[in-house]
């Protein structure tokens, strides 16, 4: 099975503002439009209840390939992106950078990142006892953001959660959506680094635009997480369609330090730091 990795070469690599990938024309043609025309409804992935404005929603690998009535194309295509071969394919791209990105990581592990075990995400993260099984835990998800009524930002400028090593997001954009907005934006600290406490939502105030990767069919972005790994979406304009994509992404919630692999600064560690994220 065909991989979003595999048009990746070294000039679609970027350090800044931190490590992160864009492609356009990730997929083959063909195989593109088979996933994208049989992308399912908005009722599948977020189900039949009264939507919010503009919300993500998303449906895991775990509840997608219980389903027996999930098309042929779809099912190799979720089972490809949770399989032990796609971790080796990102790591013949980004071994490198994760361990400059993250020196601890292996030695938290007692092992190379290429004898880390791999296993599908199951529910509850780090409630579940089964994500702790393997080194890393795999997901492969349908997203959306539900419509639009006022155009507002689906998510301000953040980090992921300190268990995810690795996400990518592959657009499908349904051709008939005439919106605007919706690109992958990616932020560089203004000045000292915002507070540790602040990474879900860093206000505004504390960071600069640098980039952003347009929402259009079969675009590709990819990124490395991390204390400085901040992203958000830009706000749509109103519209009745979603804005339709696949989550693909690689956690830990193992390791003899079980919690927060992937969100550190030594910034943080000083006394000045320590007292910023206090008062």
């Amino acid at each position: 099975m065909t991989t979003v990795l595999d048009r990746l070469t070294a000039a679609h690599l970027h350090r800044e503002p931190f490590d992160h990938y864009a492609i356009e024309g990730a997929l083959p043609e063909p195989l593109f439009k088979e996933l994208a025309d049989s992308f399912p409804s908005l009722e599948y992935v977020a189900g039949t209840g009264e939507l919010e404005n503009n919300r993500p929603y998303l449906k895991s690998a775990s509840e997608v390939l219980a389903d027996d009535a999930l098309p042929a194309a779809w099912r190799a295509f979720f089972e490809a992106h949770t399989a032990p071969a796609f971790f080796k394919q990102l790591l013949a791209l980004w071994g490198d950078a994760m361990r400059a990105a993250h020196p601890r990581l292996e030695d938290n592990f007692g092992k190379p990142l290429e004898d880390f075990t791999i296993g599908v995400r199951a529910p509850g993260k780090w409630d579940s006892a089964a994500n702790r099984e393997t080194d890393v835990v795999l997901d492969c998800l349908f997203g959306v953001n539900s419509p639009v009524k006022t155009p507002t930002p689906a998510r301000g400028p953040h980090v992921d959660s300190p268990a995810k090593l690795f996400s990518t997001l592959l657009y499908l954009r349904d051709p008939e959506d005439d919106c605007e907005g919706g690109a992958f934006e990616l932020y560089a600290p203004k000045g000292r680094l915002y507070p540790k406490r602040q990474y879900k939502k860093i206000p505004d105030h504390r960071v600069t635009r640098v980039k952003q990767v347009p929402y259009q069919a079969n675009t590709l972005v990819g990124w490395l997480n991390g204390a400085r790994a901040i992203h958000a979406v830009e706000p749509r304009s109103v519209t009745e369609r979603p804005r339709r994509y696949i989550a693909i992404t690689a956690e830990c919630y193992g390791g003899r330090e079980a919690r927060g692999h992937f969100l550190h600064d030594p910034s943080w560690s000083s006394l000045t730091g320590r007292l910023r994220n206090l008062f």
